[in-house]
């Protein structure tokens, strides 16, 4: 049993070596070919970024296909060693640290590392700029609001963030003072019914207003708040078409919740069922 394992990390470790010899010739390749071109923007040629950047990505691919997994993209680093002492030490030792190598770096920990990276970037990063302008946003207002009262005589601004907690208590009282039944049911029991036909109530509501920086939890609030809110309207909506019709009830009572707009900008709450007249 130890020998098949050997066996099988040997094997493991050539082809290995095979996917990062191949990818650090075609990085190699890669940087001759920009070297002989000159191709450079303001005196910095670019294969010292995409040389490593070429390396990482034919290794990932190669590792993939022949091990079944990724191995680090170790070609990238050997191609950023050999053309950080190619171009910075070799042929010109006086250029030091700069954005060029800072880029590179930037370049091959993004090969080596995707998932790190882009966490780093996007949500740490991301996050942490949108944070501040929200402080920004705060200290802006503090700021407006001191100029205004000492300068203008003018009354502070007023912050119209407001709360979204649902009362379910005041919206079942409203529902209820309808004098009107609502039954998701198809027949009542023991009830003379006269049909009106089919009626419907629609209600569009706009998606949750972005907040800087967003809070997942108050645009969530938001969300349900104007949906309850729209299934209250829709149901009174609803009540009125039907008592107008001369009924008192509504049977078969559906309530369906929809995004429509471009890219579902949007929600639609649409309440139907059969006006009927209870008696």
């Amino acid at each position: 049993m130890e020998l098949k394992i050997n066996k099988e990390r040997r094997k493991y470790l050539r082809e290995a070596i095979v996917c990062i010899a191949i990818a650090t010739l075609i990085g190699l390749v890669v940087y001759q070919i920009f070297l002989y071109f000159k191709i450079a923007i303001f005196g910095w040629n670019l294969g010292l970024i995409f040389a490593p950047l070429t390396a990482g990505y034919v290794e990932t691919i190669l590792a993939n296909r022949i091990i079944g997994e990724d191995i680090g993209a170790i070609s990238a680093f050997i191609l950023f060693a050999y053309t950080t002492f190619y171009s910075f030490i070799l042929k010109n030792p006086t250029l030091g640290f700069n954005f060029i190598t800072i880029g590179s770096i930037a370049v091959i920990l993004q090969a080596a590392f995707p998932t790190l990276i882009n966490y780093i970037l996007f949500t740490v990063g991301l996050g942490a700029v949108l944070y501040l302008l929200g402080i920004f946003k705060k200290f802006n207002r503090f700021v407006y609001n001191g100029i205004m009262v000492h300068i203008f005589k003018k009354a502070p601004e007023v912050n119209s963030e407001q709360s979204y907690e649902f009362d379910e208590f005041k919206s079942n009282e409203l529902i209820n003072s309808q004098d009107f039944y609502f039954i998701t049911s198809t027949d009542p029991i023991d009830q003379r019914i006269i049909n009106l036909g089919q009626f419907n109530a629609t209600v569009i509501i706009d998606k949750a207003t972005i907040r800087t920086p967003p809070d997942p939890e108050e645009i969530e609030k938001e969300t349900i708040y104007h949906l309850k809110k729209g299934k209250d309207m829709c149901l009174i909506e609803l009540a009125n078409e039907i008592k107008a019709a001369g009924g008192n009830g509504i049977i078969d009572l559906d309530i369906q919740y929809s995004l429509i707009g471009l890219g579902g900008d949007r929600y639609q709450v649409s309440a139907m069922g059969m006006g009927i007249h209870l008696s």
